[in-house]
């Protein structure tokens, strides 16, 4: 374990340096619930000069980030597999610009990566993001202290980098929060957290002893290390929402669509579904509507998504033909 953490540490940490300008950048603490398509693309990295071969280099330490990010694999960036991908770095650039600090900012072709990895048997996770609240109880001080979104300490400014590494919207706690008393699940639920990732840390630095315990859905688990928290967290995540593998037809009824409106709403929401690349209607019955869609990861990851969402509730009794059926949330 102590060899685990002296490799692993301080890769995340550098990686932390790398992305605390992102996190501000993309959003991804305190006040965002998910990340749209473009955004899962775009990060903020160290410029050395305004060479030709420092602009390379940002282009490929840049990917690295995005790899780890939409992969959901926190390896992802030593992995030889992405080699030829990373030596075309450039060729996936969309749009580039300078950031404050002598840093770039680099978004990248998410269709054309998104291909890559689904023609070489590569997980993708898409933008189906659970938002994680956390509640982070320091030790350290007298009297003990939760961590609020306003904190300015090194462990919530590597806590936030390292969920901009990985891409995962954090929620933390206002001073009202805490001041309520509330239970944390409570408090979770009234700011829309899909989980819960509560911790105990010795002090407020990046060197401090921190235990978790992650709750979400039926998941629960418990890991210490300052950074296990999110990365525990997004291993969870990606283990649920990254898919891989080739096409295949899945056919689903949805209940209660009323009306064009609802038919349109539905219609349009599953067609967002980063794994679902075709959205077809095979009939209509009343207020149900049989489609079939041409997805990565079968009925399993769409019911994980269809449940971070809400939007359509899963029914207990499959339809005709074993076909899965769902209604729509009012």
């Amino acid at each position: 374990m102590a060899q685990y953490y002296s490799d692993i540490y301080p890769r995340y940490l550098r990686l932390a340096a790398i992305l605390c300008l992102t996190a501000a950048t993309i959003g991804l603490s305190d006040t965002a619930f998910g990340l749209t398509r473009a955004e899962l693309y775009q990060t903020v990295v160290p410029l050395a000069d305004r060479s030709e071969a420092s602009q390379s280099a940002a282009f490929s330490a840049a990917l690295r980030v995005v790899l780890v990010r939409v992969t959901g694999r926190r390896t992802a960036d030593e992995d030889p597999v992405f080699a030829p991908l990373l030596s075309n770095s450039r060729r996936y650039v969309q749009q580039y610009r300078g950031a404050p600090d002598g840093k770039l900012w680099v978004s990248f072709d998410g269709p054309a990566i998104e291909r890559w990895l689904t023609q070489n048997g590569q997980p993708l996770w898409g933008h189906e993001r659970p938002s994680t609240f956390v509640w982070l109880d320091v030790q350290g001080g007298q009297p003990a202290a939760v961590v609020t979104a306003d904190d300015m300490s090194e462990l919530k400014g590597i806590i936030d980098a390292a969920a901009a590494v990985r891409g995962i919207p954090l929620i933390w706690p206002g001073a009202a929060d805490v001041q309520k008393g509330s239970p944390v699940a409570d408090t979770a639920r009234a700011r829309g957290a899909d989980a819960v990732l509560l911790g105990r840390a010795s002090n407020a630095t990046a060197a401090g002893s921190v235990h978790w315990t992650f709750t979400f859905q039926d998941h629960s688990s418990e890991f210490s290390g300052p950074l296990e928290g999110v990365n525990r967290a997004a291993d969870t995540y990606a283990s649920l929402f990254a898919v891989s593998g080739s096409l295949a037809p899945v056919d689903i009824e949805v209940s209660r669509v009323a009306d064009l409106h609802d038919y349109a709403s539905v219609e349009g929401y599953l067609e967002s579904l980063t794994f679902v690349s075709h959205v077809s209607v095979l009939g209509l019955a009343g207020d149900i509507v049989s489609f079939r869609l041409s997805t990565r990861g079968g009925i399993e990851a769409l019911q994980h998504a269809l449940a971070l969402n809400g939007k359509l509730q899963s029914l207990p009794a499959a339809g005709d033909n074993g076909i899965q059926r769902f209604q729509l949330r009012r």
